[in-house]
């Protein structure tokens, strides 16, 4: 072999593992990215309660969610929590319980349209909102963009990449 086919071969050897290794790398979208946005339900604080819930996709089966709420006027009673939730057929269950308690907090969670529905399961409310305050209703999807971070209670981002 002559030096010029060696080194034609080692370029085009080299070329072609280059673009296999951007195609191996490059992002694809996920499943669960048809599910991102943000979800409300509620207008008005002063007539009745609001809540927002924003959804972002994790993996092709997770997504992440933070979830504010207010019961409204005329305690304004609030509820806060994010977490992490595994999709099947649109449908999910979010579960977790603090040491102590009894029941914990439970919700089926529901993608139709552009709708979420989340129903509390077998009466495990205590999700440690307060007085009143529940996340059970029908969200109706107010953008789809996504969203990189929240902000908790003490005013802090949190970006959902970061959740652990």
């Amino acid at each position: 072999m002559t030096k010029l086919t060696i080194v034609l071969g080692l370029f085009i050897f080299s070329t072609t593992s280059f673009g296999q290794a951007l195609t191996v790398g490059a992002k694809k979208k996920l499943l669960t990215t048809k599910y991102t946005g943000t979800y409300c339900y509620g207008v008005e604080v002063e007539k009745t309660r609001i809540g927002t819930i924003i959804i972002y996709p994790e993996t092709d089966s997770t997504i992440l969610f933070c979830i504010d709420l207010n019961r409204g006027a005329p305690s304004y009673n609030m509820g806060f929590d994010y977490g992490r939730v595994r999709i099947i057929n649109d449908t999910g269950t979010y579960y977790t319980k603090e040491d102590g308690e009894d029941k914990g907090c439970k919700w089926s969670i529901q993608f139709i349209k552009n709708t979420l529905v989340i129903k509390t399961i077998d009466n495990q409310d205590n999700c440690g909102f307060g007085y009143g305050v529940y996340a059970a209703g029908t969200f109706i999807r107010t953008s789809k963009k996504l969203t990189a971070y929240f902000e908790n209670q003490e005013g802090t981002k949190i970006y959902f990449k970061d959740v652990k």
